[in-house]
């Protein structure tokens, strides 16, 4: 008996361990080709697994890159395209292989979706990737680019009034103020979505993921705050960090954070959109973009001589900022339990100043990021 229980578990434990190295994610191919209309190429990774992944392109020195939770790469190359230059694989040991495909070109990602298993038992990502075309003229070559796309979120909504004072309410300044932003931002050609075109509820993570679908470049959500003390006044702007900058921005951020149990939503159960390792890797670039957005707010505010909060850029864990991939902050325009602050946002006139900065911040971000 005791040489059949250490057999036994010798067994057991070689079917462990099989079991773990079968669920490990290999990949066994990539391949690419050119579509028809010269312009697009679809890449293919043939997979053992169907785990998750980012993807997303750089403009300077054009490259696609695509972050894959893998364990090992075994792929093979047939790198028949146009478009595609070489590629370049980076294990990094901690279960995330990095795909650099350097381009001939600048592009955007088109559409990027998985197949189910082939015949061969693998799993497919497919990536199309579009080449920016040129558009010929009479008087000269234009090379049009995906417009810069923000989505602005007014917050709160529908049940949730979100702060109330002096007879006036968050949600409905909020909205006022995205749509005014919004045709401030029309007229220098960006593309601009909200959240909420009217008075209704939208859940925290329904909001990111407009923002998602939108294909979004920055993520901007509106609020108006209120604190006990009532001579705090002017504007703020937050960003993502898993500790926040001082006592009053944790309670702010833990008040933000429990709209969605209005609605019986627990945001922290659903929020698990990619794994944790996946999730740093992309928020690397996010954190340090949305923080450059909210720096260069705090400079437009002090230029144009609105008030602002002694230390208007601060952090915290908002569950609206949680997108991976998309910058994303916070933006307080002042405070309702401040009279003079709820005076002046509830008036059109003297709102669009602090608009009017908030619309010359994007600009100026913008421009800053088609140079990197």
């Amino acid at each position: 008996m005791k040489y059949i229980s250490k057999y036994f578990l010798f067994f057991l434990t070689l079917i462990i361990l099989n079991d773990c190295f079968s669920k490990q994610n290999i990949i066994k191919r990539i391949r690419t080709s050119d579509k028809i209309d010269k312009v697009t190429t679809r890449i293919v990774l043939d997979l053992s697994q169907k785990t998750a992944y980012s993807i997303f392109t750089l403009d300077n020195k054009p490259r696609l890159v695509i972050d894959i939770e893998a364990s090992e790469n075994k792929g093979t190359y047939d790198l028949k395209s146009k478009l595609i230059e070489k590629v370049r694989i980076n294990n990094n040991g901690k279960g995330i292989i990095r795909l650099v495909f350097d381009l001939k070109g600048k592009a955007f990602i088109e559409k990027n979706f998985y197949l189910k298993k082939n015949e061969k038992n693998f799993y497919r990502l497919v990536v199309d990737l579009q080449l920016q075309k040129k558009v010929i003229t009479k008087k000269k070559a234009l090379q049009p680019k995906k417009p810069f796309t923000i989505t602005l979120d007014p917050g709160h909504g529908g049940l949730d009034p979100g702060a109330v004072k002096y007879s006036y309410r968050e949600k409905d300044i909020t909205l006022l103020a995205a749509k005014e932003l919004k045709i401030l931002l029309d007229k220098k050609g960006y593309q601009v979505h909200l959240t909420r075109n009217k008075d209704e509820f939208i859940s925290l993570r329904k909001r990111r993921n407009i923002a998602k679908k939108n294909n979004s470049d920055l993520f901007i959500s509106i609020h108006v705050d209120s604190v006990k003390k009532k001579s705090t006044r002017g504007t703020s702007i937050y960003t993502l960090s898993d500790k926040a900058s001082d006592k009053v921005t944790a309670m702010l951020a833990e008040r933000e954070n429990k709209v969605d149990l209005i609605a019986g939503i627990d945001s922290n159960k659903v929020d698990n959109e990619v794994f944790s390792i996946l999730l740093d890797l992309q928020r690397r670039d996010t954190k340090n973009a949305s923080a450059s957005f909210a720096e260069i707010y705090v400079s437009k505010i002090r230029d144009n001589g609105y008030r602002a909060l002694r230390r208007p850029h601060r952090h915290a864990g908002f569950a609206v900022l949680k997108s991976p991939d998309i910058p994303s902050v916070l933006v307080e325009l002042g405070f309702l339990s401040n009279p003079k602050d709820a005076k002046y946002l509830s008036n059109k006139k003297s709102r669009a100043r602090v608009l009017k900065a908030l619309s010359e911040a994007i600009i100026d971000y913008v421009r800053t990021r088609s140079k990197i």
